[in-house]
Formats: structure tokens, sequence, C-alpha cells
């Protein structure tokens, strides 16, 4: 039996991955580097790693760690400014699996400041009992680091978890951490460059997730 869901945040729980491309974007602009050549680079790499290969090549003053905090902090004013909302379906959902006893945690490569901020600011700070953040882990997606972090504060095995995820890096980190993986295209910005073949169901739309769990025996 099921005894957490595991989310993804970025491109999962909200729309977010056009606000860290324009975020990326901006702050490209902002040293002086060349946006089309470089910010393609970014695409399923964890930030830090794209933003010391920027520093190292570019001979940056700044180090990766102070790049990846002021891109967050760029999308974090984003999203407020223009009143970021979950995903559709997304709070019944959790209503649903809250309902069931089942615990939602997130797994995001993305740093803990930004994840909690993106929760309140999407009014979804209350359903997740757990947090398992990129500044917390070693590596970062696909390395199943964060995870084998939310089954730990879960307390739960592989055998008794999902994932929800949008991207195949993320796909790759939750097959990796052992979990039965469902790939979300319901963002169809995201979704178009995504192939999730490793999911081993996907779905368009959150209010589909609940019932394929449990239809699945999950």
């Amino acid at each position: 039996m099921i005894g957490a869901v595991i989310f993804d945040m970025d491109g999962v729980l909200a729309d977010t991955e056009p606000l860290h491309a324009r975020a990326r974007n901006q702050l490209l602009t902002e040293l002086g580097l060349d946006v089309e050549a470089i910010s393609p680079q970014a695409i399923g790499r964890g930030k830090r790693d794209f933003w010391s290969d920027v520093a190292r090549g570019y001979g940056l003053r700044a180090t990766a760690d102070e790049l990846t905090k002021r891109e967050f902090s760029l999308i974090i004013d984003l999203a407020q400014k223009e009143r970021l909302c979950a995903a559709d379906g997304l709070k019944d959902a959790l209503e649903a699996l809250r309902e069931k006893g089942v615990t939602a945690a997130v797994a995001s490569s993305s740093d803990r400041d930004y994840v909690e901020k993106i929760l309140e600011i999407t009014g979804l700070h209350g359903y997740f009992g757990v947090l398992a953040c990129g500044d917390e882990v070693a590596a970062a997606k696909p390395a199943p680091d964060v995870y084998r972090r939310a089954m730990e504060h879960c307390g739960v095995n592989a055998e008794n978890a999902a994932a929800v995820e949008d991207s195949d890096t993320g796909a790759r980190a939750a097959k990796a951490a052992g979990l039965f993986c469902v790939g979300f295209q319901g963002f169809s910005a995201a979704a178009s460059c995504q192939k999730l073949a490793l999911c081993d169901v996907t779905i368009e739309r959150i209010s589909e997730l609940v019932p394929v769990l449990f239809q699945i025996g999950r």
C-alpha cells in the first residue's frame, strides 16, 4: 500500500519552468554574456553545475553558489509579481491523498529557501509534510539523493512510495531510487521536450494522479 507520494516541484506543482528560463536569461544579460549561446546549456542540469561552468568559462568573479542564489531570487520575484498559481487540480489531489493517510512530500533539486517560498506563493505550504531539497544532498538529480532523503523522512521504502516528475532528468532520479514514477505532461511548454520514457505511466492532468495510483495498487 502506498504511504507517500513524492512530488518534483518545478513543472509539477506549478508552471515555474518559464520563470527559470527568464530569470536565467536576465542574469546572463546582467553579466554581459551571450544568452542564446549559453542559456540552453542549463537544460537538464543542476543550477550550481551550470553556473560553475559559466563562472569558470567566462572568468567571472562571482561563485556558482552566488549566481545560483541570485537566479533563485529573480525567480521568486517573478513568481510574486505574476501571482504564480498551483497546478490545476493539485490541491484537490493533495486533499484526497491526505484523506487516504498518504504523506505528500517534495523532492526538488532547488534550494530549500526557494522551495518554501514558492510553496508559500502558491498556497501549498500546508500540504507537504516533508521537503527534500537540492542544497541538502550531495548530488542533484539525476542522482537519486533527494528522493532517498524524502523517503527516509517519510518513513517509507521505495515499494511503498511513488514519484511525480515532469522531466527526463527527474524520472532518472526517481527510477534510480527504485520508485514507481508518474510522468506529468500538464504544462505543454515543458512537456514538449521531455520524452518521459522511463516513467511507468504518464498523465496530462493532476486530477488523474490519485485514481491512477490506486487503480494500479500503489
